[in-house]
């Protein structure tokens, strides 16, 4: 069930010029260090997410040559932002869950992952447990947001690379946040 979820939300990614791709959760840090240096990426802002810890994520980006900072970091926001230091970022995020149909991640304000993540950089990657993936919205919402939970102070549904066009139907890629989307589907060993 879970591999026939992570293909439905992968293609429905790629159909809205984002990407993604389904590796073990011993891959996930090598993978996303690939990546990073595949869309060029100098500077990675990571979600301060004890699996991304767990995984060494950070490590293996700035073996790679990245400079890796954690949201929120010692830096000025305006680092953070995006505003000074390298232009070529890539923010690394942890969504609660996702919908795999509409190819859709949910991602939650709060300490250690911060709104502006996924928006402020060049280049955004999810690292998605295959676990929290749902087959349609309604799910994905039920999941992480049920009785008993504590609701952040934003959601932010992610979808897409950031577009938007003109009246003549003119279409531009980054204009409101991220130039593209990568989720990367970690895969638990069975």
């Amino acid at each position: 069930m879970a591999a026939e979820l992570a293909a439905q939300l992968i293609a429905a990614l790629e159909r809205r010029r984002g990407g993604g791709v389904v590796v073990p959760v011993s891959r996930v840090a090598a993978e996303a260090a690939e990546h990073a240096v595949h869309v060029g990426a100098e500077r990675a802002i990571l979600a301060d997410d004890p699996w991304l810890r767990a995984l060494g994520v950070a490590a293996a980006l700035s073996d790679r040559g990245l400079e890796v900072l954690w949201w929120p970091a010692e830096q000025d926001v305006r680092e953070l932002l995006g505003l000074e230091g390298p232009e070529a970022t890539i923010g690394v995020t942890v969504p609660v869950a996702a919908a795999a149909r509409p190819g859709t991640l949910l991602l939650a304000a709060g300490e250690g992952h911060g709104r502006a993540i996924d928006v402020a950089s060049m280049h955004h990657l999810a690292l998605l447990p295959a676990a929290r993936l749902a087959p349609d919205l309604a799910g994905a919402l039920r999941t992480p947001f049920g009785p008993g939970r504590q609701v952040p102070s934003a959601v932010s549904l992610v979808s897409a690379p950031s577009r938007t066009s003109d009246i003549e139907k003119i279409s531009t890629l980054g204009a409101h946040g991220a130039l593209d989307l990568h989720v990367i589907v970690a895969e638990e060993p069975t």
